[in-house]
C-alpha cells in the first residue's frame, strides 16, 4: 500500500512539474535564447578582456554595439518594410479585382475555373469586416502587434544574456552545486563544449543571414523587383532551413515576377547564387563549424514553430545543435578516446608542416607543392575535427 502511495505521489509531482514548465514555457524559451546570445558574444568579450580592458567596460562595449546594430537595422529597414507591407495589401486588392474581371474572358482554363470560385470583391471585403472575418483581419493587422511583441521579447533576451555574461562563473557554480562533486568536471566540460558549439553556430548563421539580406536587397533593388526589402528578409530567414532553404527563398520571387519571365529568372539565379556563395565558399573559410544533423534541426523547427511561432524558429537550430553536442559528450565514439593525446601533437605537426610549405614555396616541381598543400589541408581538418572532443 505504501509503495502505491509513493508511486502516486511521484507521478503527481512529475505531472505538476511538467504542467508548471508548460505554463512558463515562453520564459524558458527566452532564457535559452539568452544563453545562446551570451555564448555567441563570449569570444568578443574575452578578446576585449585579453586587451586589459575591465569586464564592465568590455560588456558595455559589446552590448552597446549589439543594440546599436539592431536599432540601426530597424531604422534603415523598418520604413521600407512597412511601406512594402502596405503595398502588398494594395496590390492584393487590385489584382483580385483584375482576376475577377479578366480571367473569365482572357485567362487559361485553370484561371477561368478559379475565377468562378472566387467570391465578388464586395462580398469578400464584407466578410473580412464581419465577425466571421475577424481571424482573417487578425492575420493581416496583427502583423504590427506581433512585430512589437517580438521586439519586446528580443529586449528581454538581450537583458538576460547580459546578466548571464556578467555573472557566468557564479551561475555555473550555482548549477554545479546541485550535483554531486564527482560529476562536476564532466558536467562543466560538457557545458563549456555546448556553449562553445552553440556560440559558433549562432555567430555563423547570424553573420551569413545578415550578409544574405544585404546582398539580396542590393540585387533586388538593382533589378527593380517590386518588394526588395520583404524578399531580402524572407531569403535571409529561409536560408536557416536545411536542405530546402534555397527553394523556400526563391518561391516568393517566382510568384511575384510570374508575369515577367526574364526578371523572375534573374531573381531566382541571383538568390541561389548568393546562398551558394555564403554556404559553400564564405562559411568554410571564415567560420570553424562542424556539420550538424539537418534532420534534427528541421524536426526542432517544426515542433517549436508550432508552439512558439517565430521565436521557436529562431531557437530551434541552436537547441538542436546543443542536443547533438551533448549527445557527443555523453556517448563519444570509441575512436575519440585518444583524441586528447593526438590533439596535443597535431598543432606541433601543423606548425612544422607550415614552415615546410613556406620553405618549399619556390619549388619548381608542381607535384611536390600540391602534395604539401594537400597534407597541410588534411592536418588542418584533423585538428578542427578533434576540437569537438
Amino acid at each position: 500500500m505504501m509503495r502505491i502511495i509513493r508511486y502516486t505521489v511521484i507521478v503527481v509531482i512529475t505531472l505538476t512539474i511538467l504542467f508548471l514548465l508548460w505554463q512558463v514555457s515562453m520564459a524558458i524559451v527566452l532564457f535559452l535564447l539568452s544563453l545562446a546570445v551570451a555564448a555567441a558574444l563570449r569570444p568578443l568579450i574575452n578578446g576585449l578582456l585579453e586587451s586589459h580592458i575591465s569586464k564592465p567596460l568590455a560588456l558595455g562595449v559589446v552590448y552597446f554595439l549589439l543594440v546599436s546594430f539592431i536599432l540601426g537595422f530597424l531604422l534603415l529597414a523598418g520604413p521600407s518594410f512597412l511601406m512594402e507591407v502596405q503595398r502588398v495589401g494594395d496590390d492584393f486588392v487590385i489584382n483580385y479585382d483584375r482576376a475577377k474581371t479578366d480571367w473569365p474572358a482572357h485567362g487559361t482554363l485553370f484561371q477561368k475555373a478559379l475565377a468562378e470560385q472566387l467570391p465578388p470583391s464586395a462580398e469578400l471585403f464584407r466578410t473580412l469586416t464581419s465577425e466571421d472575418g475577424i481571424p482573417a483581419l487578425q492575420g493581416v493587422f496583427g502583423l504590427a502587434q506581433n512585430f512589437f511583441s517580438i521586439l519586446g521579447q528580443l529586449a528581454i533576451v538581450i537583458v538576460l544574456s547580459l546578466y548571464w555574461s556578467a555573472d557566468q562563473l557564479r551561475f555555473e557554480r550555482l548549477g554545479l552545486s546541485l550535483l554531486p562533486a564527482e560529476y562536476h568536471p564532466k558536467t562543466l566540460h560538457a557545458w563549456r563544449s555546448i556553449e562553445s558549439g552553440v556560440g559558433a553556430y549562432l555567430r555563423s548563421e547570424t553573420v551569413q543571414s545578415v550578409l544574405a539580406g544585404v546582398l539580396l536587397w542590393t540585387i533586388y533593388s538593382m533589378i527593380d523587383i517590386r518588394y526588395p526589402t520583404l524578399l531580402a528578409m524572407w531569403g535571409a530567414l529561409a536560408r536557416l532551413v536545411p536542405w530546402f532553404g534555397a527553394l523556400i527563398a526563391v518561391l516568393p520571387a517566382l510568384f511575384i515576377t510570374i508575369g515577367n519571365s526574364t526578371l523572375g529568372l534573374v531573381a531566382i539565379i541571383s538568390t541561389i547564387a548568393v546562398l551558394f556563395l555564403l554556404k559553400e565558399i564564405i562559411e568554410p573559410r571564415v567560420f570553424h563549424r562542424h556539420k550538424y544533423s539537418s534532420l534534427l534541426i528541421v524536426l526542432f523547427m517544426i515542433g517549436l514553430a508550432q508552439s512558439f511561432g517565430f521565436i521557436g524558429v529562431i531557437l530551434a537550430p541552436p537547441l538542436a545543435v546543443a542536443v547533438q553536442i551533448l549527445f557527443r559528450q555523453l556517448y563519444p565514439f570509441p575512436a575519440t578516446r585518444f583524441s586528447q593525446e593526438v590533439s596535443q601533437q597535431v598543432p606541433d605537426i601543423r606548425t612544422r608542416l607550415l614552415l615546410w610549405r613556406r620553405r618549399t614555396r619556390n619549388l619548381t616541381n608542381r607535384t611536390n607543392r600540391l602534395l604539401i598543400n594537400r597534407i597541410y589541408a588534411l592536418i588542418k581538418r584533423t585538428a578542427d575535427y578533434l576540437q569537438d572532443y
